[in-house]
């Protein structure tokens, strides 16, 4: 049963409470909380309070009457529901750190406090078999309106909200077109364009439930979340409103995506939905009884607001502990404008527990778990304060957050935080691209011996500063953490560690790493990212990443020490950046992998500045390797890796991730000290690191292979999927050289692109686009249309390093050629339909081009040849080569694929 903890108001001037009678200025205070008191108690052991707020109230009391007293609370076991955040102002603090004010949860039974209320009253649905329903009227002490949430549990799992996709599968995105809105400036109307098919749960959504609907789209490191305006699933397009995309970052083709909220969607064990009429409808998981579940809605967004003075040291809340209570059950409203994307999803304040202006405070033997937002922030003018053993689990957001964005004066920034000892797991179930842990501008923090793990991004991300301005994040510590199970292959550009920007004497030094696996790009163990400088990197366990153990973008003077580097499916050891300093030091690792690179990205062949020394390389099996093209002995000869050996390191048993060294390791011919890795995260008891061991994580994502698209633009329209929104475009800063224009000589539109004497490239501008095409036959028409001094290529290439070329024309005002060898001759300023078609997936390939120019005449030559091992089309251009001022033009542009 749920017992109303109530948030009451202020005491009334001249109203005083009872002190125990056995306080005095030596003794500390004491007070109850119980279940079955009142709170017209004296809050004694035998008349305790009914509410932690009545309790508060006492303890300022008593704090005014016994200053230097230390107080304590004492909560008796039960649940107990919070009705408003509880607020901790300055009024609120101990005396001392010895003399602190504590709230002490009873060891002997489960205290909670939740934000939440218990739905009961079910049935089942008569028209949906599986479905059971009940009906939500009114919010808990609000009879005058609706109550709306947005996050669910029942039995202590949160569920899912009806979605499409399922649970653990997304859908592709063939294109996004972004168009202004008129009369507004910041909302744009975004058109996203699908695969066939998917769209079909939405066409029996009627216009007033659409816009309850939303779409949760995962672009790089980024989601966006926003709300549907209206559907054609016939035609596979819907539209959203939502604030202009990031250039560097926006939604597009291949981007995965699901869309919530509907009750069509509401088809798999665990799902939930709740309509406009008040509705709310569940399809039970295996052996759940709708009868008896506890089912928990969430009322309250904050459950502890701290709120001391920022610019004023005097008035901080000071001094208290929180001990064995149990924090549940915290909502986030999605804002109606929805979620924008912003990296670690720093744009969501939505927190449980969250502090300003706050010193020394602890908490202990705690949790705070099925949350819609983060779990904790120290955010502004924080100093000294820790969480340890606790567990933070089952988030919407981030775990633990320290600092602020902004770089703020020294004497009011956040700094000397402690995470130690806790369990930071499952987090991101409302902005998956946030972080278990992330510390900004902030300094002297430590996140030592905790578990982070079943995130989709980062697990601890360190700094806030792209680059190598002034960064207010120093002297970190990450030390002696199991960080795994990240990212799924649901998102990219992710790291076990994470870190941005100059961090003098920030150490990442004894964790364990393992599971990071990125969609495309980017799953990496250590990821100084952009400016990272002066960080050292020690006696590190990573393995089983995608991209690397470690990765530099760019940065310097950085050092990466005594590590051991293992099985990363791409690149072992990666930079991306060449820079006129020195990047890093790489000395005494041991790296080891059975596929990839041992050295990942360009910088090494462009010349980044890295000392290499005593190190061991070995590829499993002895199998050949490279040192970036180079041989060992070019690798040597060309001044790296002085000390350094080839060699089996001799691992007890790598296949099965048991990276001990047995006797006679040749790694101690290179230095290596070996470091324990048991070390690593949790540490206590056996019951603590079993329930830091017991959470489900889910296999990888299988990202599918990208879907072949098919091209018909007219340049009448702008679908997401015309050309110019697939295509890339390369005009060296000028747009204006590429563009839809009226058509020459006839109606309609068509695209122009122009040429000039100053471009820096004789291949610019271009355009070209990639249609995935990797079997079957292709074809692809156009019409063109160039002047007297035109050059233009239309090419067929794959993705080779070098590239291979398929088909291939080259057109001039005078002639088309192929491979050099000329076809016809054609008069400039005149159109010209092309056909080009060939097949995908052979090698030796064969291809024909038909033409038909102004005056009817076709030309059609059937045997034309490609590069022989060209097999497939992963990229399709048209390239004005000319070196003067010129002009050609290109319309009803259709390329299809059919096998």
């Amino acid at each position: 049963m749920f017992y109303a903890l109530r948030f009451l108001v202020p005491v009334a001037i001249g109203l005083t409470f009872a002190i125990p009678a056995f306080a005095h200025a030596a003794n500390p205070i004491h007070f109850h909380v119980a279940t079955d008191g009142s709170d017209t108690h004296a809050g004694t052991s035998e008349k305790p309070f009914a509410t932690l707020p009545r309790a508060q109230r006492a303890v300022r009391e008593a704090r005014k009457q016994h200053p230097e007293n230390a107080v304590t609370v004492e909560i008796r076991a039960g649940h107990y529901t919070l009705d408003q955040t509880i607020v901790f102002t300055p009024e609120d603090s101990g005396h001392s750190a010895a003399n602190p004010v504590r709230y002490l949860g009873e060891a002997d039974g489960e205290v909670v406090l939740s934000g939440g209320r218990a739905i009961r009253e079910w049935k089942p649905d008569a028209d949906h078999p599986g479905l059971w329903k009940t009906r939500i009227i009114a919010r808990p002490g609000d009879d005058h309106g609706d109550w709306r949430f947005e996050q669910l549990w029942v039995n202590g799992r949160r569920g899912v909200r009806a979605r499409t996709p399922n649970d653990g599968d997304f859908h592709m995105l063939l294109g996004v077109r972004e168009t202004p809105i008129a009369g507004t400036k910041r909302v744009l109307k975004h058109t996203f364009a699908v695969q066939e098919g998917g769209l079909a749960t939405l066409a029996n959504v009627d216009s007033a439930a659409l816009k309850d609907v939303q779409v949760v789209v995962y672009h790089k490191w980024d989601t966006t979340r926003e709300w549907l305006q209206s559907a054609a699933p016939e035609q596979g397009l819907f539209s959203t409103h939502g604030e202009v995309m990031k250039g560097h970052n926006p939604m597009k083709r291949d981007c995965l995506y699901f869309l919530e909220n509907y009750r069509e969607a509401l088809d798999a064990p665990g799902e939930w939905f709740l309509d406009r009429e008040g509705w709310l409808y569940y399809r039970p998981r295996e052996n759940e009884d709708m009868t008896t579940a506890s089912v928990i809605a969430p009322v309250v967004s904050r459950l502890f607001d701290f709120q001391g003075e920022i610019d004023n040291a005097e008035q901080r809340v000071k001094h208290l502990r929180f001990e064995g209570l149990n924090l549940r059950h915290a909502e986030f409203p999605i804002p109606a404008g929805g979620i924008r994307s912003a990296q670690a999803a720093m744009n969501v304040d939505a927190t449980a527990i969250q502090l300003d202006g706050a010193e020394d405070i602890r908490f202990s033997d705690c949790s705070v778990e099925h949350v819609g937002g983060s779990g904790f922030w120290f955010r502004k003018a924080c100093r000294d304060c820790r969480v340890e053993r606790t567990r933070v689990f089952d988030l919407g957001v981030t775990a633990v957050r320290i600092g602020e964005t902004g770089l703020v004066p020294t004497a009011v920034r956040t700094g000397g935080i402690t995470v130690d000892n806790c369990i930071l797991q499952s987090g991101g179930r409302i902005t998956p691209h946030a972080v278990g842990v992330w510390i900004g501008h902030s300094s002297d923090n430590a996140i030592t011996h905790c578990d982070v793990a079943d995130f989709f991004y980062t697990a601890v991300s360190v700094g806030w500063r792209w680059g190598y301005a002034e960064s207010g994040a120093k002297r970190n510590r990450i030390e002696y953490n199991h960080l795994h199970h990240i990212g799924y292959r649901i998102l990219s550009d992710m790291g076990g560690v994470y870190l941005l920007g100059p961090s003098e004497g920030t150490r990442v030094r004894n964790n364990v790493i393992h599971d990071v696996y990125a969609t495309r790009y980017g799953g990496w163990g250590l990821y100084p990212d952009e400016g990272s400088s002066q960080i050292l990197f020690e006696n590190n366990l990573v393995y089983d990443v995608r991209d690397g153990g470690f990765h530099q973008h760019y940065g310097r003077e950085n050092i990466v020490r005594n590590n051991i580097l293992a099985f990363s499916e791409e690149g072992q050891v990666a930079v991306t950046r060449s820079e006129p300093h020195l990047s890093f030091t790489f000395e005494r690792n041991l790296v080891f992998w059975d596929e990839g690179h041992l050295l990942g990205y360009s910088g090494w062949k462009n010349g980044a500045q890295v000392n290499l020394q005593h190190n061991l390389y070995w590829r499993a099996g002895g199998q050949p390797f490279d040192f970036a093209g180079k041989s060992w002995a070019q690798w040597r000869e060309a001044g790296n890796d002085e000390g350094s050996i080839v060699a089996d390191p001799l691992f007890v048993n790598a296949a099965k991730r048991d990276f001990r060294l047995r006797p006679g390791s040749p790694a101690n011919q290179i230095g290596f000290v070996p470091f324990d890795i048991s070390m690593a995260g949790v540490q206590g008891d056996s019951d603590w690191k079993q329930l830091a061991a017991a959470t489900p994580v889910r296999d990888p994502f299988v990202v599918p292979t990208s879907p072949p698209i098919n091209i018909t633009d007219d340049f009448e329209s702008d679908s997401p999927i015309s050309l110019l929104r697939l295509a890339k475009l390369h005009h060296e800063g000028r747009a204006s050289l590429i563009t839809v224009v009226e058509t020459p000589d006839l109606s309609g539109h068509c695209l122009r692109v122009q040429d000039a004497a100053d471009l820096k490239a004789s291949y610019n501008p271009h355009l070209y686009w990639d249609p995935n095409y990797v079997a079957g036959t292709s074809t692809l028409t156009f019409r063109i249309r160039m002047d007297a001094e035109s050059e233009v290529v239309c090419e067929w290439r794959d993705r080779g390093a070098p590239y291979r070329t398929g088909p291939s024309l080259h057109f001039s005002g005078r002639a088309v050629h192929s491979r050099g060898q000329k076809l016809f001759d054609i008069a400039a300023d005149t159109w010209v339909d092309v056909t080009m078609e060939a097949p995908q997936g052979k090698s030796n390939g064969r291809w024909s081009a038909t033409f038909v120019l102004a005056d009817g005449q076709r030309h059609h030559h059937p045997d034309l040849v490609c590069d022989p091992e060209w097999m497939e089309t992963r990229w399709v251009g048209f390239i004005s080569a000319a070196r003067n001022a010129s002009q050609f033009y290109l319309d009803d542009i259709k390329m299809q694929n059919r096998r």
